[in-house]
């Protein structure tokens, strides 16, 4: 049987330990910390599909004795846009493969959760937990990506 990369989808012989095309590792197992964060996803997708909801609520039902039926719609239409905007975020995260970029994309969702009081308790240490170099060993990002510049040559 093969094993098919996380990386780049190449499959490789049972044996290999790295893959032959990205030199990947084939057999490393998910860090506890990328279960905690496809479980941030999952409860901030669900947050933003009841914000969206709620939204084609506010817009459907009648508005408040202070409220016109004008700012009702234009409130419901933020909500649920607002829903929408950040529900494709989190709930694609999950499902994207083991790269650079995608360490980066889960960086800027729990950055997101960072901005609301509730979810710094459990934002801070998966922030903590997610700059670790194991976190970015696991999606492939390298400590160096660039190399250091030539010095300078003087005449």
């Amino acid at each position: 049987m093969a094993k098919k990369c996380p990386q780049c989808g190449l499959a490789n012989w049972d044996y290999d330990e790295l893959c032959k095309r990205c030199n990947a590792p084939l057999n490393q197992a998910a860090p506890p910390a990328y279960k905690w964060f496809v479980v941030y996803c999952i409860a901030m997708a669900l947050l933003y599909l009841i914000t969206a909801v709620m939204g084609v609520v506010f817009m459907s039902i009648e508005p408040d004795r202070d409220m016109s039926a004008a700012e009702a719609t234009v409130m419901g239409a933020v909500l649920l846009i607002m829903g929408l905007v950040f529900f494709v975020p989190f709930a694609v995260a999950p499902f994207l493969r083991r790269e650079s970029w995608v360490w980066v994309f889960g960086l800027v969702l729990i950055c997101i959760g960072l901005t609301s009081l509730c979810c710094l308790p459990v934002c801070i240490p998966l922030l903590i937990h997610w700059l670790k170099p194991e976190m970015k060993a696991f999606y492939g990002r390298t400590e160096n990506p660039l190399s250091a510049p030539p010095p300078p040559q003087w005449n």
